[in-house]
């Protein structure tokens, strides 16, 4: 007993020893493992100076620039926060699916954060809040959901068809419509039957300041944190920051109070947030999560499919061969006599090929991606990367990866379908599609949305290659008017204004689309 006495810190020892040896053995792996390269920076602020003048456009520039000169793994900093572009498809999905425990964190800007009180489920930190956020969004978009809603989606692409044949210019606001619609009419419970409607105004309006708070040219305080501390009567940028907090609470809870209030008296229309509501106990989020959830999911929602369906007329203009392949594939599916609709899109590869391909060439042009944020140090391909390191997936660089999509500067849709091409996959009654695609984000922090942005891009496509002719507009001496397309600097840009002539095909398709249109009228 005495000599069990003496030796009862044995196994005490052997815990702090086998301690002290990873610890030991982690600090060897990590002096012997190298930092990725990457540009210089200055002292201190490292290279926030480059960046802090940079609108996003010229950001995915100077990050395509750094990966091309770099390699795929390319190590910048600013202002001390240490920042790495990744720009090989392999490599993002290596870090951010299959380490995605270490690489789900967010690293959103101050703007961002301070706007949103870091409560938006798309840049909160991976907490339990934004586990119980994530739960409700997957949810409310999952296929389940989204097939209850299925044939809305498909009469707002008829309403949107049937107004681009009365008034074929008004192109740009009628798709900004229709991105609303759908989304309103499925999550919120009302649809919106103009472009001039106040709603989509204010949202709007909103919308697009909200967006330049990823900006450090509009927002110094993204890339220099010392004016973060400064009173906010020195820095106007602060206070538009400030402003900017005070409509975003007030947006979320008036949409929250005017729907408790419909569901009350009992003239809600069906809806996910209705079903929320009315089942509030089968979900674990507080009220302040859910109004963040249900905003992030209306912000996210509308955007995108504005912006690749205008994206979309320009290609078709631009590849009027890929214009023709659509409208034959899908006569010889449908027919003459009636519209597609969506039991008929397992029949229609091409429309879907399209479609990939549309967003693909819309991300390579016009989107940075978001960023994740590193939990604890890692070492991956030799490099060291030191915990609250910042990851940017830069689309530009990923989703025109030659091994991948050769070619990738061109639209061709081709590559989806035809089996000498890498991205190909069947059975083409499935493939393509959107899942797990790289411009839907990776892994724990992928857009839980994509399915539903898909189904509405693919039904309008569908049946606008049915009823219509996209060509260039032409002068008054008959030539075509061609055009480049251009996106505005912010992020999740939509194309600047162009000039597009949409007709029916021939005037029985048109009676169709009408007849459809009054019918739905009338119900």
């Amino acid at each position: 007993m005495a000599v069990l006495s003496q030796i009862w810190w044995l196994p005490l020892l052997g815990v702090v020893l086998h301690y002290v040896a990873g610890v030991v053995s982690k600090r060897r792996r990590m002096k012997a493992a190298k930092l990725p390269p990457g540009p210089k920076g200055w002292p201190f602020v490292g290279n926030a100076l480059e960046l802090a003048s940079s609108n996003s456009n010229s950001i995915i520039h100077i990050f395509g620039k750094w990966a091309q000169e770099y390699g795929p793994i390319a190590r910048f900093s600013v202002m001390g926060e240490k920042q790495v572009i990744l720009s090989d498809e392999k490599l993002a999905k290596e870090v951010f699916v299959k380490r995605g425990n270490r690489y789900s964190d967010r690293g959103a800007p101050h703007a961002v954060e301070y706007i949103s009180m870091n409560q938006n489920p798309g840049f909160r930190p991976k907490d339990e809040g934004w586990r119980r956020q994530r739960n409700l969004m997957h949810s409310a978009v999952s296929i389940a959901s989204i097939n209850k809603y299925q044939s809305l989606m498909d009469d707002e692409a008829t309403f949107t068809l049937h107004a681009l044949l009365q008034s074929p210019s008004s192109f740009h606001d009628e798709f900004l419509r229709y991105s609303y619609s759908v989304l309103t009419s499925s999550m919120l419970g009302f649809s919106v039957r103009s472009a001039s409607d106040p709603y989509i105004h204010h949202n709007e309006d909103f919308t697009a300041e909200i967006m330049k708070s990823f900006r450090p040219d509009c927002f110094p305080s993204n890339v220099f944190p010392f004016l973060r501390r400064m009173p906010s009567w020195l820095v106007p940028s602060l206070r538009t920051m400030e402003r900017l907090r005070r409509e975003y609470v007030e947006q979320m809870w008036s949409f929250r109070s005017k729907i408790e209030k419909s569901v009350k008296d009992g003239s809600a229309m069906e809806s996910i947030y209705k079903h929320f509501l009315l089942n509030r106990g089968d979900y674990a989020v507080t009220d302040e999560e859910s109004v963040h959830t249900f905003q992030a999911m209306i912000d996210g929602g509308t955007r995108s499919p504005h912006n690749n369906l205008l994206t979309f007329l320009f290609l078709m203009m631009e590849y009027p061969e890929w214009q023709r392949k659509l409208q034959k594939e899908v006569e010889q599916v449908v027919g003459n006599d009636r519209m597609p609709s969506y039991k008929d899109i397992p029949n229609l590869p091409t429309v879907r090929a399209i479609v990939k391909e549309g967003v693909r060439f819309r991300s390579i042009v016009a989107e940075m991606g978001i960023s994740h944020c590193l939990e604890q140090d890692d070492i991956y391909e030799g490099y060291f990367f030191e915990k609250g390191t910042v990851f940017h997936a830069t689309f530009a660089s990923i989703l025109m990866d030659k091994e991948t999509y050769p070619d990738g500067n061109l639209f061709n849709p081709a590559r989806w379908l035809e089996p000498s091409y890498p991205t190909y996959k069947e059975p083409l009654n499935v493939y393509p599609n959107c899942h797990n695609f790289a411009a839907f984000g990776y892994g724990r922090r992928a857009c839980p949305g994509f399915e539903f942005a898909e189904r509405t891009l693919v039904i309008l496509v569908a049946k606008l290659g049915w009823a219509v002719n996209i060509r260039w507009p032409l002068d008054e001496n008959g030539n075509e008017v061609r055009e480049t397309l251009e996106y505005e600097p912010v992020p999740a840009p939509r194309p600047m204004k162009f000039g597009c002539n949409i007709e029916a095909r021939n005037p029985e398709r048109a009676k169709v689309v009408e007849r459809a249109a009054e019918k739905l009228n009338m119900e």
